[in-house]
């Protein structure tokens, strides 16, 4: 029997192992690698596929759906002896209604694990004759946190911006191929855990845009349809944070994380706001916290507002004319120094000093996409104080991975800035890089345009995208002692932009650029040229000053920079200053007269 597309349509049994074979075919014929399997074996009372949050050294939450409402079991175990042990739920599953069917929330915790020790499990109904409810399907496992300050190895993934029906720009609620094949690439990626940057099932984050494993169709089953989440979610525990998409009360039940939240005394719930820039005073969900792995320590913080609730806010301190309000009112509501947010984060952070730290948020530092630009009231800019990336940048925080914008890109840092990635391209809808320019910190940027259908990148020495399934990604970080290695990760499988951070900081100051030259190229542009710093492997930028004012930061494989500000007739003195991870600098300097 042939199994159409359409809204509200449902597949259980032989019609959702049917849909997997001709989804393995069609993605053979096209050359790329086939959507997840579909769990054809499991019980037709299982709506929403076992998938992990909350993990730590000892324990990891089990959350599923069922049409049928009891308490409900894990059974789990070592690998080998899956139903050694059982937890059975406290209450009744949760009632909740997707695409007007009803169906039941289970969420349950597994207790008195080992750390760093892998275990698998199985769910059950709690009825008198229990049902298995992977049927046939192995038992997913899944791998205990690394406790904090062991040596041991790890890696984990990061991503954002997905659970979306939109396919090649077009929502039709056709499979989302490109987000089917991260989602495939992220269950094989190995990784112990995964951040999320933030705004999952589109386009309003509600029961029926996360969906099931049997309704399909336009804004239905973005994140829990078969294709998508089922494979991922079962072995990889997410630690998820807020977007401006879904800002509701289905995000916190759904993702939920409550025991590092309460070890890091951070808040995992609905907190009342009042009124900023006019906006009518609301109750949101808000989620930040902090947890720890080998020698590094996470902040998964709040960066959120909703788009429809700005007030008279018009962000007027922001580059782009999308976004910028609700950027204002965020920074309102959780940045300022008196805030419940930015006073928890200090306190956390004199907590841990040392070590290794890194911070994921939705809204990025730095972009390159013209409507979701920078977050200029996150950023340490020069002249501003006490600023989200300040606070970070001063407590030592490495590395910074955000979502919003729908593009992949890293920056390097400026002079009291954070390196960080804007990585939004997990399975919505694209967005393009580069349309106002690239900004100097813009080391590797990929974006796409529907209306050209045409790759862009940022800069010009970056290889343009062939397709947008070469955008859409996910990053896999491995940890190994102080050396952090991002490397990106497309729909098909190819690896990019691979980088390595050494933070283990020293006082040695890299050796400084020369020569330094300085010509005219123009009436007001002065074209700097120099050599590289050397002997240093934590080299990260250069840093340009004219007449001791600060001008800008390239990327440390960029050895130019064109001042195009200058004023002649007029002498000047420039500096350009080699730095390091660790912030140690070594200038050269020279004066001219244009």
């Amino acid at each position: 029997m042939p199994v159409f597309a359409s809204v509200g349509r449902h597949r259980r049994g032989l019609h959702l192992a049917g849909a997997a074979v001709a989804l393995g075919a069609l993605s053979a014929a096209l050359g790329t690698a086939p959507a997840h399997a579909d769990l054809p074996g499991a019980s037709p009372v299982l709506t929403r596929a076992p998938y992990l949050t909350d993990l730590t050294p000892g324990s990891v939450r089990v959350t599923w759906a069922t049409s049928t409402r009891s308490r409900q079991t894990v059974k789990y175990g070592p690998l080998g002896n899956c139903t050694a042990n059982s937890v059975t739920s406290a209450t009744l599953g949760t009632t909740m209604t997707v695409n007007g069917v009803t169906e039941y929330s289970n969420s349950v915790t597994v207790p008195n694990l080992s750390p760093d020790t892998p275990y698998c499990y199985r769910v059950f109904t709690g009825d008198a004759t229990p049902i298995d409810l992977l049927g046939t399907n192995s038992s997913p496992a899944f791998t205990t946190m690394v406790p904090d300050g062991s040596p041991a190895p790890f890696t984990f993934a990061v991503l954002g911006d997905w659970g979306d029906t939109t396919s090649n720009g077009v929502n039709s609620g056709a499979l989302n191929q490109d987000q089917a094949n991260v989602m495939s690439r992220l269950a094989a990626s190995g990784a112990r855990f995964a951040l999320s940057t933030g705004d999952v099932a589109y386009p309003s984050g509600n029961q029926t845009n996360y969906g099931d494993l049997q309704q399909t169709g336009v804004n239905i089953s973005g994140v829990f349809a078969p294709e998508y989440y089922a494979a991922p979610g079962q072995t990889l525990p997410m630690f998820s944070t807020n977007g401006n998409h879904g800002r509701n009360t289905t995000f916190l039940p759904t993702w939920p994380q409550p025991a590092v939240t309460a070890a890091s005394n951070g808040v995992y719930s609905q907190v009342s706001y009042p009124s900023f820039f006019g906006s009518t005073p609301a109750s949101y969900p808000t989620t930040y916290y902090a947890f720890s792995s080998g020698g590094v320590r996470f902040y998964v913080l709040d960066t959120s507002w909703s788009d429809g609730n700005v007030g008279n806010a018009d962000g007027n301190n922001c580059e782009g004319t999308d976004h910028c309000d609700i950027y204002q009112v965020d920074a309102a509501a959780h940045w300022t120094t008196s805030s419940a947010e930015y006073q928890w984060l200090q306190q956390d952070l004199a907590a841990h000093p040392g070590g290794v730290k890194v911070a994921a948020f939705h809204f990025p530092l730095r972009s390159d996409d013209p409507t979701e630009p920078d977050d200029e009231y996150l950023k340490n800019n020069p002249g501003s104080t006490d600023t989200l990336e300040q606070l970070l940048h001063d407590n030592g925080v490495n590395l910074v991975f955000n979502g919003h914008a729908h593009i992949y890109q890293r920056n390097v840092a400026p002079p009291g800035g954070v390196p960080s990635y804007v990585t939004g391209g997990a399975g919505a809808k694209l967005s393009s890089v580069g349309g106002h320019g690239c900004d100097p910190t813009d080391a590797y940027a990929l974006g796409w345009s529907y209306s050209a259908n045409a790759g862009k990148r940022c800069p010009s020495s970056v290889p343009i995208p062939a397709a947008d399934a070469n955008v859409h990604h996910f990053l896999l970080v491995s940890v190994l002692g102080s050396t952090l290695t991002v490397t990106p990760t497309d729909s098909l499988g190819n690896s990019f932009d691979t980088l390595s951070y050494d933070f283990s900081a020293d006082g040695t100051p890299p050796s400084a650029p020369s020569p330094l030259t300085v010509t005219r190229t123009a009436s007001t542009t002065m074209k700097l040229t120099w050599g590289a710093g050397g002997d240093d492997t934590q080299l990260a930028t250069y840093d340009v000053y004219r007449d001791g004012t600060y001008l800008a930061t390239v990327p440390q494989t960029v050895l130019t920079f064109s001042d195009k500000t200058a004023v002649c007739p007029a002498s000047y003195t420039y500096e350009v200053r080699a730095r390091d991870l660790a912030g140690n600098t070594a200038g050269t300097s020279t004066p001219v007269t244009c």
